[in-house]
């Protein structure tokens, strides 16, 4: 996308734009049905579809965006995006604060948010230490040139988590696996998470997720030290879980040790160790029965698919997802290790492939147990070449930015890769698929 971006910069500082501009995250991932084509949108409206296609990591739309919009300013914005998307940081830094040293003069609420994007790659990056200093250099850089209370708030949010100390993850330099454990009511893979106390809890490893979650029993178990943040959460079907957030200062799980790792503390008993965490490990293959990690010099799977990532603009989350061809059509598909279920699809996949009547059953979710609607679904699935006509369940009322989950139940069948370091994402499909 580096060669995208340099096109549209030379014209960019010559472009004027109105004073109202898109700063903040669409509350959910969902795109108006009368959001205008992508080459009529404005500056502001392009924004907003940034946010939505960086929860959807959906590169056909920002390279329509690019390819169709005649305002440089929109071409900067999708370049940066697609990079994003690809988890290729550095370059979408790089793009992001040329756009800022570019347009601070002509466009400063452009010029702005290509600067906020940038602390969302840093975040990712470096972590929350790193982008919040970023912030704060912001707000020097900044004023003048866009409100003050913008810059306010920026302000106070740092100074809300200014004695929160930096995670860190240590591990063995070379290649190690870590045997998961299997219980007889929950096939996820799971460790044995141990804190420095010496009290030790099962911990589901979950793709899905973002930091550690547990309960409050359990938080105080290992014991974590609230920091005195509170916040909301969500899952695929509960709405506005309350979260308490701490840190748990020393524990491990196999040879992996972690120190001051940011844990959400919700009502029920979900105990989970997130991609937030997961991701810092570099380049890891799960297994039905395994997590494998691969040093810098170790022998890597053969992998050279793109990664793609799931994210907002400010870096707070990630997810690894994968595009599948179902029915013909590719689709933008989460890899869920803590989804006990083989593939699932929302509301909108119901729209897309044949359903029966649907029936309910209790899901367990973030918040709490929900008596879900649930209809059966078949369609003609495209996993690494291989076609498998897949039967599943559609839950149309769970709130997800992808329209489909694969999920811990097909490690039967297939190895999830991810590359941090190289950026790739593989499904690896076994032999006997084939």
């Amino acid at each position: 996308m580096k060669s995208w971006f340099m096109v549209g910069l030379a014209a960019l500082a010559t472009v004027t734009t109105g004073s109202s501009w898109a700063q903040s995250a669409p509350a959910s991932a969902s795109s108006s049905p009368s959001a205008p084509a992508p080459a009529s949108m404005s500056a502001p409206q392009a924004a907003q579809a940034v946010n939505v296609a960086l929860a959807k990591a959906d590169v056909p739309a920002m390279a329509a965006l690019y390819q169709e919009n005649p305002d440089p300013a929109v071409h900067v914005l999708a370049a940066m995006a697609l990079e994003r998307i690809h988890y290729n940081l550095d370059k979408a830094t790089e793009d992001a604060r040329l756009c800022e040293k570019e347009l601070l003069a002509t466009r400063p609420m452009v010029a702005f948010y290509c600067a906020r994007f940038a602390t969302g790659n840093i975040r990712l990056a470096q972590g929350d230490t790193a982008a919040n200093d970023e912030e704060l250099d912001i707000v020097k850089r900044f004023a003048g040139h866009v409100p003050q209370d913008e810059l306010d708030r920026m302000t106070r949010y740092v100074a809300e988590r200014h004695d929160i100390p930096p995670f860190r993850l240590s591990k063995p330099e070379g290649d190690f696996t870590i045997p998961l454990l299997k219980a007889a009511y929950d096939q996820r893979g799971a460790v044995m998470l141990v804190a420095a106390n010496g009290e030790s809890v099962r911990m589901t490893l979950d793709t899905g997720a973002g930091d550690i979650i547990m309960d409050m029993d359990t938080a105080m178990k290992l014991g974590v030290r609230a920091i005195g943040i509170d916040s909301k959460t969500r899952g695929i079907l509960s709405k506005n879980v309350p979260v308490t957030r701490g840190t748990l200062e020393e524990a491990h799980f196999g040879p992996v040790t972690l120190s001051h790792a940011p844990v959400e503390i919700v009502p029920n008993d979900r105990r989970l160790i997130g991609l937030h965490i997961l991701r810092q490990l570099g380049a890891f293959r799960f297994t039905e029965r395994e997590l494998n990690v691969y040093g810098k010099n170790g022998t890597r799977p053969a992998c050279k698919e793109p990664m793609l990532v799931s994210t907002d603009m400010w870096g707070n989350y990630v997810r690894p997802v994968v595009a599948l061809s179902i029915n013909g059509m590719l689709r933008t598909t989460l890899l869920d290790t803590g989804s006990g279920f083989y593939f699932t699809g929302n509301q909108a996949a119901m729209d897309e492939v044949q359903s029966r009547a649907h029936q309910s059953m209790r899901l367990r979710d973030i918040g709490d147990q929900h008596l879900a609607r649930v209809k059966q679904a078949t369609a003609d699935v495209l996993i690494s070449g291989q076609p498998i006509q897949m039967t599943f369940g559609v839950f149309p009322d769970a709130d997800i930015a992808w329209n489909y989950i694969l999920g811990s139940r097909a490690l039967g069948d297939m190895d999830f890769y991810f590359d941090f370091e190289q950026q790739h994402t593989c499904v690896l499909v076994h032999d006997h698929l084939h």
